[in-house]
């Protein structure tokens, strides 16, 4: 059971039986070894981190997070093209993890992969039409047929089966995912991971493959994991939407009620990033604030917290919140060192124009800004962080919620405190 998003047997509304469970799935990878290894300490990256979600037959369930967040890490885990570090992926009830050989071998014809780049993916020496066969020969699959059927496959993504003899290098960018595609299915697979496969193409191109896809889909019945950082293609092609940060799932649900009613604070930054076409438009953007912490050393309970524009204040505090909004803001600036201090009453009218907060919160703020007028940043930001940041329930506890869905019929799950004390059930 995921500490981060738990088990979600309810929410592939209008799907048919599971066809992938993936169960507190980790990858650890271990930096520092080799032969000094034993004369150095090494250091842990925690990639992927107690994930746990299904995939229902004939579903697509798109990922999203920025760069780094562990989605292609996930994605090849799950496949078994990593080994998992811990916890089970359970495809048509057979728990990947446990099994080897010539039993892992003949399933994962049942299990395929689109890769980022359609170049790089190719064999440049290679004909197209042997590259799509290629998995047939590899699984001993329709032999005597294997040219009809790359012929065929070749038509199907919208090729012509007349280039069975041309090179990668004769096609253009969409056209080699279409030849990518086209060998994926090659071993009639009933699950396709797609990392990130449209990326690299243009808008216009973009879009004929992913139409392509969805109709494939329907025709050979298949269920896609899609990975993308980009939320237009995940809301175009996705049933579903999983939003990973820092190697951990932080919400889960339909497309429509993900993108129409966001319930974690991350989900949202990520929905006012996307620009809009529209030159009329007028406001900010959503950015941000500072770096995605390393995975060596994730924070403690939520790990979007040092990032987190709503940070719950400890609750043995007494502020309002107009008083804690500041104390945040001040913390923040004064860890990421955002401003320059040009004496105390500039420092007190930029972050307090009302004053500090009274009690135990106002001693630890006044102290804080006595060591910023002594250039004391770091023992400064250590007092602020201590205090208030390592004393919330966001540093204190990993956050799971069911909450209630507004657009959709599905669960919903996020993995946010503010949903504490508004109904949200920690899910189980």
């Amino acid at each position: 059971m995921s500490k981060a998003i738990a088990r979600d047997e309810t929410s592939s509304v209008g799907f048919g039986e599971t066809l992938l469970e993936i169960e507190g799935l980790t990858k650890h990878f271990t930096q520092g070894g080799g032969l000094l290894s034993a004369f150095f300490e090494t250091e842990t990256v925690k990639a992927v981190d107690d994930v746990t979600f299904d995939i229902a037959k004939g579903e697509t369930v798109g990922l999203v997070g920025e760069s780094g967040c562990g989605k292609s890490t996930l994605a090849r885990t799950i496949l078994r093209l990593l080994e998992p570090t811990d916890g089970a992926v359970l495809f048509k009830g057979r728990n990947l993890a446990e099994i080897d050989g010539e039993e892992l071998r003949s399933m994962r014809k049942d299990m395929q992969m689109i890769f980022q780049d359609p170049q790089s993916s190719l064999d440049p020496r290679m004909k197209v039409g042997p590259i799509v066969e290629e998995p047939m020969k590899a699984h001993g699959l329709y032999e005597g047929e294997r040219e009809k059927r790359a012929r065929m496959l070749l038509e199907k993504v919208g090729l012509d089966p007349q280039h069975y003899n041309r090179y990668p290098h004769q096609f253009s960018g969409g056209q080699r995912q279409r030849v990518n595609l086209a060998r994926a299915l090659a071993v009639n697979p009933d699950f396709i991971v797609c990392d990130e496969p449209t990326s690299a193409l243009d808008a216009s191109i973009q879009a004929q493959v992913l139409n392509t896809m969805r109709d494939l889909q329907e025709e050979f019945g298949l269920t896609y994991l899609f990975i993308s950082h980009d939320l237009s293609v995940i809301r175009h092609i996705s049933d579903r939407v999983a939003v990973m940060y820092l190697g951990q799932l932080v919400e889960l649900a339909e497309t429509d009620e993900l993108f129409e009613n966001p319930q974690h604070p991350y989900t949202d930054a990520l929905l006012q990033s996307i620009p809009v076409p529209d030159p009329r438009a007028r406001g900010q953007r959503g950015v941000l604030e500072g770096d995605v912490p390393s995975p060596i050393d994730p924070p403690s309970g939520c790990r979007f917290r040092t990032r987190c524009p709503k940070l719950i204040a400890p609750d043995e505090y007494d502020m309002t919140e107009d008083e804690w909004e500041e104390v945040r803001r001040f913390m923040r600036a004064v860890e990421r060192k955002t401003f320059e201090t040009d004496g105390e009453a500039s420092l007190r009218a930029e972050f307090f124009p009302d004053g500090t907060p009274g009690g135990e919160p106002g001693r630890i703020v006044e102290t804080s800004i006595d060591e910023v007028l002594e250039d004391e940043w770091d023992a400064a930001a250590e007092r602020l962080v201590e205090s208030f940041a390592e004393e919330s329930i966001c540093a204190k506890e990993l956050p799971v919620y069911d909450v209630e869905s507004e657009v959709g019929t599905g669960r919903h799950l996020a993995a946010c405190h503010l949903h504490r004390d508004d109904g949200g059930q920690t899910a189980d």
